[in-house]
């Protein structure tokens, strides 16, 4: 996985269920932006 923000791949997936069941909750480890990315 690839932070959409800063391009980094130091990403930690922190939820299975982000706000909506369709979606896996992930935080940048290198600038602290969280992030959604749709489940397939």
């Amino acid at each position: 996985m690839i932070c959409p923000w800063c391009d980094s791949d130091s990403v930690e997936k922190i939820s299975e269920y982000g706000p909506h069941l369709m979606v896996y909750s992930f935080i940048c480890r290198t600038c602290n932006s969280p992030f959604e990315v749709i489940k397939r």
